[in-house]
Order: C-alpha cells, then sequence, then structure tokens
C-alpha cells in the first residue's frame, strides 16, 4: 500500500482529471484536525456559505458587503513608505488576493492572486478652507462605504488618500466583508504600521491564511465530527420555529443607542456575583425582554462571534465571523440570579459550537429561529504606530450588520451592538424598517434597564415571561 509521500508524489504522472479524484481520495482518508493547518498546495478552495450567499446578494444590491475605515494621519507622513506598506499588508494576507471564479462546471471556486494590486486615489483638498476640506472628507467617507467591490474580480479593497495639508491627510479603506471582518481591522492596521516602520519585506506571511481556514471548514463539516455536531446543534433548535419575514422584506435602519448606568451598573455587579460576564447578564436580561414580548418559555438569541477559535487564526486578515444562535431557557419562573446560571450554561455550550457556520445550521430554506442580535463588541485595540505620526479614527457611516449576519435579513428585527467605553456602555442598533420602529428598538433597551433594575431590587423574585 503506497504511503500518503509517495501518493502525492505520483500525483504529477496523472491527466489533471485523475489527479484531482487523487486528490480527494487523500483527503478522504486523512482525519480532519479539530483546529485549521495550513492546507497542501495552493489550489483553489470552494467559498464558504457566508460568501456565497453575499455573491448573490450583491448581484441585486451592489455594495451591499462594502465595509469602510477612515484614519487621520497628522504628521509628516512618508507617502512612499505608506504606499509600500500597503502594498506589502495586501501581499502578506491571501484574503486580500482572492477572487470567486467558476470551474469548468461552473462552481464558484476561490482563488489567490499571486501579486498584490494596490488599488488607491488620491485627492489634494489643500486648497480649500477647513471647513469645506471637511465637509469634503465627510463625503469621501459615505462616498467609500458604497464603493462597489467584487469579489468575482478580485476588486475587495480600495483606498483613498486625501492630503488636507503638508501634515494632514485621511486614509480611508473600503473592503469587501466576505474576506474582510471586524478583527481583521486590528490585523489590518498592525501589519500596516510594521510594514511603514521596518518596511514591507519584513512582513513575513501568518502562520495560517484565510483559504486555509476555508479548506479545513469544507473538510470538516463533511467529516463525521462536523457531520456529528451539526445534528446535534440542529436538535437543539427542532422546536424553535423559524423567525418571521416582515411582509416588505428588508430595508436598513440604524440609530444611536445607550444604557442607563444607574441599572446597568447595579445589574452587573449583581452578574459578576454569580460569575457571569456583563455580556451574559445583558444578554439575561434582553431574553427576559424577548420572551414576554413574544410571550414564550423560551427565546433564541443570535450573537456574533469572532471565529477565530484557534491562536493561529488571529493573525489572519479573513472573514471568520460566525454567528452563534444562543438559546435561553426561562420556564418554571427562574429567579434573575437562577436565569444568569442557565445563561452561563448556554453561552458556553453555543461558543463551543462557533465551528458551524450558521448559514451551515440553518440551511432548509427558513429564517433561523433568532430576530434579534446582540453584541458587546470586544475586538482588540490596535493602535497604528506611525513614527512622527499621530493616528485618529474617524467616524463613518453606519456598518452593514443584518445583512452580514443574517441569513435571511427579511426575517430579522434589531442588531445591537454595544460596546463599554468611556464609563457608559453605547452604541448602534441596526434595524428593519419593514419589521420594527425606532421605538420598538429603543423598548428592548430600556426594558434591559427595566429588568436589571427590579432583578437587583428582588433578587429572589422569580420571573414571569408573561408580556
Amino acid at each position: 500500500m503506497a504511503t500518503a509521500a509517495g501518493f502525492e508524489g505520483a500525483l504529477a504522472a496523472l491527466p489533471e482529471a485523475k489527479r484531482e479524484l487523487a486528490r480527494l481520495m487523500m483527503a478522504a482518508r486523512r482525519p480532519v484536525p479539530a483546529h485549521p493547518a495550513p492546507r497542501s498546495g495552493a489550489g483553489p478552495v470552494p467559498p464558504t456559505a457566508l460568501q456565497a450567499r453575499l455573491r448573490r446578494r450583491e448581484r441585486t444590491h451592489p455594495a451591499v458587503a462594502t465595509g469602510s475605515h477612515a484614519l487621520r494621519l497628522t504628521g509628516p507622513l512618508d507617502t512612499r513608505r505608506l504606499l509600500e506598506a500597503l502594498t506589502g499588508v495586501l501581499a502578506r494576507h491571501e484574503a486580500l488576493r482572492t477572487r470567486l471564479t467558476g470551474d469548468a462546471d461552473g462552481r464558484p471556486l476561490l482563488r489567490v492572486d499571486a501579486e498584490p494590486v494596490l488599488r488607491l486615489t488620491r485627492a489634494d483638498l489643500t486648497g480649500f478652507t477647513p471647513q469645506a476640506a471637511a465637509e469634503r472628507v465627510a463625503v469621501q467617507v459615505t462616498e467609500s462605504a458604497s464603493t462597489v467591490l467584487d469579489l468575482e474580480s478580485g476588486r475587495t479593497s480600495a483606498f483613498r488618500l486625501l492630503r488636507l495639508a503638508p501634515e494632514e491627510h485621511v486614509l480611508v479603506l473600503a473592503s469587501h466583508l466576505a474576506v474582510f471582518d471586524g478583527w481583521s481591522s486590528g490585523v489590518f492596521l498592525a501589519d500596516l504600521a510594521a510594514g511603514y516602520r521596518d518596511g514591507p519585506g519584513r512582513l513575513a506571511p501568518p502562520e495560517l491564511q484565510f483559504p486555509d481556514y476555508v479548506d479545513w471548514q469544507h473538510r470538516w463539516l463533511a467529516g463525521p465530527d462536523g457531520t456529528a455536531d451539526l445534528a446535534r446543534r440542529r436538535a437543539v433548535f427542532a422546536a424553535d420555529p423559524p423567525a418571521p419575514r416582515a411582509p416588505g422584506g428588508f430595508e436598513r435602519g440604524h440609530l444611536p443607542v445607550r444604557l442607563a448606568r444607574g441599572p446597568v451598573d447595579a445589574g452587573l455587579e449583581l452578574g459578576a456575583a454569580e460569575g457571569a460576564t456583563p455580556f451574559m447578564t445583558l444578554l439575561a436580561a434582553l431574553a427576559v425582554v424577548l420572551a414576554r414580548r413574544e410571550g414564550r418559555g423560551s427565546v433564541v438569541i443570535g450573537t456574533p462571534a469572532a471565529g477565530r477559535f484557534a491562536g493561529a487564526l488571529e493573525g489572519a486578515v479573513g472573514q471568520f465571523t460566525t454567528v452563534v444562535p444562543i438559546r435561553l431557557d426561562l420556564t418554571g419562573g427562574p429567579t434573575f440570579r437562577e436565569l444568569l446560571h442557565r445563561t452561563r450554561t448556554a453561552v458556553a455550550e453555543a461558543l463551543g459550537h462557533q465551528r458551524l457556520p450558521v448559514d451551515v445550521l440553518f440551511a432548509d430554506g427558513a429564517p433561523p429561529p433568532y430576530s434579534v442580535l446582540f453584541a458587546l463588541h470586544n475586538y482588540p485595540a490596535v493602535p497604528l504606530d506611525l513614527p512622527g505620526v499621530e493616528v485618529g479614527q474617524l467616524p463613518g457611516p453606519p456598518a452593514r450588520h443584518l445583512e452580514l449576519y443574517s441569513p435571511d435579513p427579511a426575517a430579522a428585527l434589531a442588531c445591537i451592538g454595544l460596546v463599554e467605553r468611556d464609563g457608559g456602555i453605547a452604541g448602534t442598533a441596526e434595524y428593519n424598517r419593514h419589521a420594527a420602529t425606532p421605538e420598538d428598538v429603543r423598548s428592548l433597551l430600556t426594558g434591559i434597564e427595566d429588568v436589571l433594575d427590579r432583578a437587583v431590587a428582588a433578587p429572589a423574585s422569580p420571573l414571569t415571561t408573561r408580556p
């Protein structure tokens, strides 16, 4: 019987069709590891389910998969070094050199271009007054978020460098969400700073590339471990009805949100005493609000997870984010303390299955069993350390999270994203205008405050799920 090494060595002597069949046979004989590893060779891989969905969506909704970031750079910027560093970052990460093309049978495949392409436009705004220049920067940032990017052509990033004064610049990045998630922005900035300081030649490839992860995910899902995990998780949600689709479909709305510190601070202290994180405590309170709203004894809430469950994935640019559905049981009239313990268990159990893509978990054509998503963001803060240059983040247009996180946006009500910063908990809520009003979304937040307030006042009182 041929060894694996000998089998691989014989591939070159086979015609292409037989060679591909041999690869598949060899892959089937190999056990799929629980964590991604570098793939053998640099051939194409099928796209993820999320990428396939975004590809379908952007055919009718251009720029739906575009994210944007803007940085103010104050100081003696060396623009040549900056552009070389940008090119170096594109060269370092395969995800930023990826295109989606069809094979001979029309099946989509991700292919990695050998050379990076820096797509950058420059604008000189030094002739404008400060107010006029600021207005034009705001227009450029808004336009960047509407840039039509295209995974099929490989146009997955586009930069703008705006010069406001000899030592005042703004760098704007538009990135395709199929290859660039929230965590990737920190990776990108850290690499850009290193490339600017030390030269792009010092940017070694990450331990794992995004296509390595994609290849592993497909093989793991098709293997016995992935199949068994998928069956177990589907059984958890078997009794939960799919979220109703809004008759009018999906239309995005945004509004800023903030939690009142008084009841929230006291509620978080109560949660901490029970071993619950701030996310778990807020999630438990939201579950009570939704259970009462829906008149049910259990609810499912989706939460975006970074999806980087292996340390080697943390240094790669790519779209690893997944939505983890968390089923919370409020039956039996638990106290809030008891609900916190149930929530701790449910969160730990759900996060243990974040290898499963939500598009695969709920792939029967029906919407997922959650209409509300909740997140307390914890992306690592990575300052862009450029020698002699002060870097600041500019506010940009609201993100398009619902279409990224929900397999069926028409069945989504809202995505509430919060962050604890400067002594407060605030953020942005994105909602479906055909399913909710701004008042409906605000009522979810005031409901959380009310639940925490009552829980602190009477922690031993049973909860009710009646509206």
